[in-house]
């Protein structure tokens, strides 16, 4: 039988460990926020660049489901309970999608199939989602919402109690260069922002949709718009713009739902509970890329400039002239100056190339986008987070380093050693 490969002893003393592993991060959204506290946890050094020179109160609620509180729960059951000490549930009350168009005003009646066939019967609901009964079955938290700026602050707080100076604001990572040869040193050299360059073995790509660590794996052209607005860096738009909005409503039947979707032709309209009294809401609409109405939101970069609010009620109103009485509530208690907007992009599922390139991976948006009509944008980023620290982890035991003296071409295969940058690259591209 073939003879197993030892590792040469010179190697034992350079195997490297969890905490000799830089683990650099590009964005400190939820996504690598998240990520970083769940290397850190393992033990990995890690480091987050971060392109805004600080972090501010900024951005509207993020729906989080059970998929991501349980995963919060286990990382850690105090960061679960922290967020939940800011958390309003909406999967515990009726949540689903209801007929924009005939439905009668706040209503909460039974189901009734006969819509189908006569306009006189309002058309309550089309579905309702079970929400609560699926979480229930698997024993997993309900579904809620958290606000964006107090779900950043409880995972700054959660890393910065592991590592303080864990974050670097102000550098956005804008390039990164590995060794051109497999066996060599190993290592990522990463390019910032400032013209700065910075060391790591592993860089995750959490830098969102527009992505400069995927354009750079994929060869992407960073910002390119292409047809008419259609294409932008390898992502095709929606066919969709969205306009959102925050606004204080005492809603008849605000203690019997949570979240509701209003279906129309090239439209749908959005209300969901966020705590307080406050009603977010988004508009949805079928048009040509670049139709600026409202001021760019969500952080937008590139594209068209933000536009003038002046009249965006009106506008939206016309756009759902007709509808039910409920929209219309929303939008008439909604101020012109909170409005936002934004055109959709998506990308095609990323089946047939690699996440990663060597010990360069991409995490969330950056690889996977979703259009937010499941509000599971930043749960799968949160599920990634986990399943990468996990992995890398798992990677870097040492019956894992082992294993790597086995695979034929592999650093330190041929009784050269490895050195301990060298392994921690090559257990990153094994994993």
């Amino acid at each position: 039988p073939p003879l197993r490969r030892a590792r040469p002893a010179a190697a034992a003393s350079a195997e490297p460990s969890l905490a000799q592993t830089r683990v650099a991060i590009a964005g400190g959204g939820v996504g690598g926020l998240f990520a970083a506290l769940c290397l850190l946890k393992k033990g990995f050094d890690v480091t987050v660049y971060e392109r805004t020179d600080a972090f501010k109160r900024f951005g509207g609620p993020i729906q989080l489901a059970s998929n991501a509180l349980s995963t919060f729960h286990a990382v850690d059951p105090q960061l679960l309970a922290r967020v939940m000490g800011k958390f309003t549930y909406t999967g515990t009350r009726a949540c689903g999608i209801k007929d924009g168009l005939r439905s009668k005003g706040f209503a909460m009646g039974g189901d009734n199939l006969a819509y189908l066939w006569d306009p006189s019967v309002g058309a309550d609901w089309y579905v309702r989602f079970p929400l609560k009964p699926c979480a229930d079955l698997w024993n997993l938290p309900y579904t809620g919402v958290i606000d964006r700026p107090d779900l950043q602050e409880i995972l700054l707080d959660a890393c910065r109690a592991l590592k303080p100076d864990f974050i670097r604001n102000g550098e956005a990572v804008l390039s990164y260069a590995q060794p051109a040869a497999p066996g060599g040193d190993g290592g990522v050299t990463l390019t910032l922002a400032s013209g700065a360059t910075a060391a790591a073995d592993v860089l995750v790509g959490c830098d969102g949709i527009w992505s400069s660590v995927r354009s750079q794996m994929y060869g992407e052209t960073r910002g390119e718009l292409r047809k008419g607005g259609r294409e932008r860096q390898g992502c095709t738009y929606s066919g969709y713009t969205v306009f959102a909005g925050e606004t204080v409503l005492p809603l008849p039947d605000y203690y019997e739902c949570g979240y509701k979707v209003y279906i129309g032709p090239k439209r749908y309209f959005v209300t969901s509970d966020v705590g307080g009294g406050r009603v977010q809401w988004y508009s949805f609409f079928a048009t040509e890329p670049g139709m600026k109405r409202a001021r760019s939101g969500w952080g937008a970069d590139g594209g068209a400039g933000g536009a003038s609010a002046d009249g965006v009620v009106g506008y939206l109103k016309g756009l759902h002239a007709g509808w039910s009485d409920e929209v219309h509530a929303v939008l008439d208690a909604t101020s012109d100056a909170s409005i936002e907007q934004r055109d959709l992009y998506d990308r095609r599922p990323e089946l047939f190339r690699s996440w990663s390139d060597g010990a360069v991976t991409l995490l969330g948006d950056a690889v996977h986008p979703m259009m937010p009509n499941l509000g599971q944008g930043g749960c799968q980023a949160i599920e990634d987070a986990y399943v990468l620290a996990e992995t890398l982890a798992a990677a870097l035991e040492p019956a894992a380093l082992d294993a790597l003296a086995d695979v034929p071409g592999a650093p330190g295969a041929d009784g050269g050693g490895l050195s301990a940058s060298a392994a921690r690259g090559a257990a990153v591209r094994g994993a």
